[in-house]
């Protein structure tokens, strides 16, 4: 019997989500169909609807997954002694969205905010926080204006990396990131 979460239930679950990828590959979010996902994964739209609601929650389920293994990446990190500025929180993150990058260049596409919920914490109790503080910021209040400025920022340079097909390596990325928030980064 396929019930949730068994083997056979999590491969098919596995076949959607890849369905779904691919179709991204070639077209915008908006014109994919359920339909389209289940001809792409050779499956009955009532696997689909066993799996999902709608394409919405597919996508939010991929991204919910993609939330976990950053996370997962984090583990054991930690900053090098002598890192002036803090590459390490970046370098696991921009490694996890070159991996998935077919999959952030649509989650980017129409994105405002930071591009996964929960990354937003490593950032903020890592990076700017530590910095503001190091500033003379005390205000989290005037520190959430930092961070939002530097998320707006880094999301859009996040874009423009995988729409440009991720050719500067990780490292790079996160010096360009380095050198466009200096007021902070230098005040240390």
């Amino acid at each position: 019997m396929n019930t949730r979460n068994n083997q056979r239930f999590r491969d098919m679950d596995k076949k959607l989500k890849d369905a779904m990828l691919a179709l991204l590959k070639d077209m915008d979010f908006e014109k994919i169909t359920v339909k389209m996902i289940c001809e792409k994964a050779n499956v009955n739209r009532s696997t689909f609807y066993a799996h999902y609601t709608d394409i919405y929650e597919i996508m939010e389920q991929m991204e919910e997954h993609l939330n976990e293994e950053l996370l997962e990446s984090y583990k054991n990190q930690a900053p090098a002694e002598n890192d002036i500025f803090p590459a390490w929180p970046f370098i696991p993150f921009l490694r996890h969205i070159r991996k998935h990058r077919d999959f952030y260049k649509i989650a980017l596409k129409e994105r405002k905010n930071f591009p996964l919920k929960q990354g937003r914490d490593p950032m903020w109790n890592q990076i700017i926080k530590p910095y503001c503080t190091a500033a003379g910021i005390s205000s989290e209040a005037e520190m959430m204006y930092y961070f939002v400025y530097f998320q707006a920022g880094f999301t859009f340079a996040l874009k423009r990396w995988i729409d440009t097909g991720c050719q500067e390596s990780e490292e790079d990325i996160a010096r360009i990131i380095q050198n466009c928030v200096p007021s902070i980064w230098n005040r240390k």
